[in-house]
């Protein structure tokens, strides 16, 4: 029971990457515990427009609301 839990959890995690990916967001990060979810953007910057769009995205792949996903911003460069 706890592995397909665990199995789930990651499933929803590489669903939500692979999105972000696509969106132009280079190589995302995207972890959930315990109906949390952190997402760690590699950009100096976003606006708010992309901010609204990495929550939908994880929001629609997670079906964890708003208020529980933390967007983190980590610039490695290209």
């Amino acid at each position: 029971q706890d592995m397909l839990a665990l199995n789930a959890i990651a499933e929803k995690e590489n669903a939500a990457e692979t999105l972000h990916d696509g969106e132009g967001f280079a190589d995302p990060v995207v972890s959930i515990t315990d109906g949390k979810v952190d997402v760690v953007v590699n950009a100096p910057s976003i606006t708010d427009p992309q901010r609204a769009q990495i929550e939908d995205i994880v929001k629609r792949k997670t079906e964890i609301s708003a208020e529980n996903i933390v967007i983190s911003l980590l610039n490695l460069g290209d």
